[in-house]
């Protein structure tokens, strides 16, 4: 019988713990999930825009055409030349991803376009017997490295979020709040969150081009252990991501020791932990000025000032709400939120 002592049991649990918090270390990706290129409406090739948005500094790049058959460049072939270009411009410092956009406009299921990105084939949405449940019901039989966001919201859209279950929540699992610069979709948002769906937040351009690629700063934020497509889509998968107006601006939520994006059963309390940094410490506008931990339909829970570069904060709600995320206010931006978290939901 293999005996141990009362040290080594100690030991092993420092071990364990000290892994366990290893693998929760994250590091802060920066890029766009939502551009168009001349394969349907939009112009120059997935090359050109790869190219680019690697020489400008972003961590990873998705190009989703629109899976329309009108578009005469909306072909088999042209989604494997994306998905090669991806590949070809993916190396340590950048990832790219191919992807597509369902633009289902005139079905029976209500009006909607999402985003599936790394995909193996695509889904055209022409036809009147193609609508987003046929979309939903195609996700579930897709690779679990799969991830799909609603693009560009209205609140009444997707027919006002219906059709949810169990199964079509998990696979649609980001929410574009930001769209091409315009204001932020936050009444949207509200809407999706408490029709039930568990989606987070993020920013694409929906660049028909690359113009906006080089002079917008807005970003999806994502929070993996290290640069790999892998790993950036198992974290939109895991809803680790966030969406910010300043490319610099790292956000983190944990709450009860979860990270955003995480689901708590039943907590007796909850105790929130945020981190904002904006590393641009000579720039007074890139100051942290606010933070609200925000509930159910917009319900401020808690909030609290501050003026400094980088903020962490500490903080206890009941855990009433069924979701709860957090909004972080900068200096340079007066007309709302510079950034939103992902939620952690309640069950």
């Amino acid at each position: 019988m293999v005996t141990i002592t009362r040290r080594a049991l100690i030991v092993l649990v420092i071990l364990l713990v000290a892994a366990s918090a290893r693998a929760e270390v994250y590091r802060h990706y920066f890029g766009n999930t939502h551009s168009h290129t001349q394969f349907s409406d939009g112009k120059e090739t997935p090359a050109d825009h790869f190219s680019l948005a690697k020489a400008n500094g972003y961590d990873f790049y998705a190009v989703t055409d629109h899976a329309l058959s009108k578009y005469k460049g909306y072909t088999p072939e042209n989604y494997e030349t994306t998905k090669r270009d991806a590949d070809r411009f993916t190396d340590s410092t950048f990832v790219g991803i191919a992807g597509f956009e369902f633009s289902e406009n005139d079905g029976p299921g209500g009006t909607g376009h999402l985003n599936a990105l790394n995909t193996t084939t695509t889904l055209d949405a022409t036809g009147p017997k193609v609508t987003l449940t046929t979309f939903y019901d195609w996700l579930l039989d897709q690779p679990t490295t799969v991830a799909a966001s609603f693009n560009h919201p209205g609140a009444n859209t997707y027919n006002s979020f219906d059709y949810l279950t169990p199964a079509r929540r998990d696979s649609v699992t980001m929410f574009e709040m930001i769209n091409s610069g315009s204001a932020a979709r936050y009444q949207a948002y509200l809407a999706a969150l408490n029709k039930g769906w568990r989606v987070a937040p993020i920013a694409g351009t929906d660049d028909h081009g690359t113009w906006r690629l080089t002079r917008h700063f807005y970003r999806t934020g994502v929070l993996a252990p290290s640069l790999t497509r892998e790993n950036i889509l198992q974290a939109m998968k895991a809803r680790r991501v966030y969406c910010t107006w300043d490319p610099n601006l790292r956000l983190t939520l944990r709450a009860n020791g979860a990270i955003m994006g995480s689901v708590l059963s039943k907590p007796s309390s909850l105790s929130f932990s945020i981190r904002a940094a904006d590393p641009n410490v000579k720039d007074a506008n890139d100051r942290v000025t606010r933070i609200e931990i925000v509930g159910e339909s917009g319900v401020v829970m808690a909030a609290r000032e501050f003026s400094t570069h980088t903020v962490s904060w500490n903080v206890t709600v009941p855990p009433t709400q069924k979701y709860y995320f957090a909004q972080v206010y900068c200096a340079d931006k007066t007309d709302g939120p510079t950034a939103y978290s992902a939620p952690i939901w309640i069950e």
